[in-house]
């Protein structure tokens, strides 16, 4: 296993969060308020970014995050960087602020949904990696974002051209965390084409 990478049930249990997070675009989309949502996931970044940095900086602070979240935690995560919780509620936050209910439900569908299928997927059925990620993850990102697409908005087929990109920034190593990168760009891009 690569240092820092989970067994399948860990993955499971780390991407709960992202699934059981789909409630608040979900809410957005039948109809909860802009302004509740966006102050709701607003709460949750700056409750997670408090944790993060307290972790960081507080010895005591850091025992405790571990006790309660280290199965939950890749290798790299119980150092000093933001863990992957903190930036899925950052780029949720940041895409509910910049664009529309329209691109900005299914953008972070994808972070939500299509993210963690992709991470079980290639976890549970990938036959080789490519920068630490695998085809058999990023084909279930694809067809999870795909089907977002198909249910969710009013978008020509140019909105599966959106989930593909979106599967191509989660397979490649771009330098900056995913769950930022993913519902911003998709948001832009979505929202470039309404």
């Amino acid at each position: 296993m690569q240092e820092g990478r989970l067994g399948l049930g860990h993955e499971i249990q780390r991407k709960s969060i992202h699934l059981l997070t789909s409630v608040v675009p979900l809410a957005l989309y039948f109809g909860a308020d802009n302004k509740t949502v966006l102050y709701f996931s607003l709460v949750l970044s700056i409750g997670f970014l408090t944790a993060d940095l307290l972790r960081m900086n507080f010895n005591l602070a850091k025992k405790y995050f571990l006790l309660l979240f280290s199965s939950l935690l890749r290798v790299d995560e119980r150092g000093n960087r933001l863990t992957g919780a903190t930036y899925l509620f950052l780029g949720m936050t940041a895409t509910f602020y910049l664009f529309p209910k329209e691109a900005a439900v299914p953008a972070v569908l994808f972070l939500t949904v299509a993210d963690p299928l992709a991470a079980i997927i290639g976890k549970q059925f990938g036959s080789g990696q490519y920068f630490g990620k695998t085809i058999e993850g990023s084909l279930g990102f694809y067809l999870a974002a795909s089907a977002v697409i198909i249910l969710f908005t009013s978008y020509s087929w140019l909105g599966l051209g959106v989930a593909l990109f979106a599967a191509a920034i989660e397979f490649l190593p771009i330098g900056i965390n995913d769950n930022l990168l993913i519902p911003i760009i998709s948001g832009y891009l979505l929202y470039a084409l309404g």
